[in-house]
């Protein structure tokens, strides 16, 4: 899953977790989750969008809020590709035992997209989307009032 697509979908499981460290653990584990279940995965030209994300989930909730944290914890796992990318490492792309995700390393399966990039592509932005209308993160602080 993309990034940006663990940050949402982060931010939405957020919302339900009383504490924000039990919402980043709970981030965490999504994003292992999300890496499971078949999807397109962006390269990582999608940085901006990851931090962008990250950056309205805490501008509308609160840079302590659950739906922050909880997004944090879903893109923290992503940041083990940054050295490998840096590197331009040839096996970037594929499992590595060196890190530490099991989804990253081969030990759980990291789904690839069966079908047409465009409808991977489509489904990146439909669960982007959704995870930020349950995360209440589409409004800005002024409509909530």
């Amino acid at each position: 899953m993309t990034g940006f697509v663990h940050a949402a979908l982060g931010a939405a499981i957020g919302r339900y977790c009383k504490h924000p460290a039990l919402a980043f653990v709970v981030g965490l584990g999504s994003h292992i989750v999300g890496d499971i279940i078949p999807h397109h995965d962006m390269d990582i030209g999608e940085t901006p969008l990851v931090f962008g994300t990250l950056a309205q989930i805490g501008r509308v909730h609160g840079w302590k809020s659950t739906q922050f944290w909880g997004a944090l914890g879903a893109v923290c796992p992503d940041f083990e590709h940054i050295p490998y990318e840096l590197k331009k490492d040839p096996r970037r792309f594929e499992p590595m035992k060196e890190k530490f995700i099991p989804t990253h390393n081969g030990m759980l399966p990291h789904n690839k997209w069966p079908f047409e990039d465009k409808w991977g592509v489509m489904l990146n932005f439909v669960l982007f989307i959704a995870g930020l209308w349950i995360a209440g993160t589409l409004v800005t602080p002024s409509d909530k009032t």
